[in-house]
């Protein structure tokens, strides 16, 4: 599904006439990741969507789901139905899943689970806009936040502002799930 993420992201820019170098400009990210994001070699990090999508004048839901809108005052996303499907490993050592369904209207927070594998190396800590709540399912992981370490297991939670630099790694030998909600201003 990942090509269909970087698909998004290309036309977006192509529709606003932006070139590769304007969009690195703006969001800080080398202008060879967004041309990897763009033909599905690499997965751009969950806070990379929303620099993008700032930038590229969408939401990030746009970005990760498409259009079509669904009703928003209720949503059921069945096991597997998420059009987003499984990104592979981010440059902030995770995958990711999205657990909501896609197009649906109003979603001010876009929920996730994550995976960090412990043998992939720390991503470098990045900042964005909105806030962000972690719960650990299984495993462990530390969190980098503003320069500090925490140590979080297995039904730790953290609530964190992400306009400050942030990243999370895996800890022990076996991959940590870690459920994440992230919200963005609109």
């Amino acid at each position: 599904m990942r090509k269909y993420v970087g698909e998004r992201i290309q036309k977006l820019r192509e529709a606003q006439d932006m070139s590769l170098a304007q969009v690195a400009k703006l969001t800080g990210i080398d202008e060879g990741r967004l041309l990897a994001y763009e033909d599905g070699s690499a997965v751009p990090s969950i806070g990379v969507v929303i620099q993008l999508s700032r930038v590229l004048g969408s939401r990030m839901a746009g970005l990760l789901h498409g259009g079509g809108m669904v009703s928003d005052s209720l949503t059921i996303c069945r096991s597997g139905e998420s059009l987003a499907g499984e990104q592979g490993d981010t440059e902030q050592s995770y995958a990711y899943s999205s657990l909501t369904r896609p197009g649906t209207a109003g979603h001010l927070m876009e929920p996730f689970l994550l995976s960090f594998d412990p043998r992939v190396l720390p991503g470098v800590p990045i900042t964005h806009d909105g806030q962000e709540f972690v719960y650990i399912v299984e495993g462990g992981v530390e969190l980098f936040y503003d320069g500090h370490r925490y140590r979080l297991e297995k039904g730790d939670s953290a609530y964190l502002d992400s306009s400050l630099p942030h990243t999370f790694h895996g800890l022990g030998d076996q991959i940590a799930k870690v459920l994440a909600v992230v919200t963005y201003s609109s």
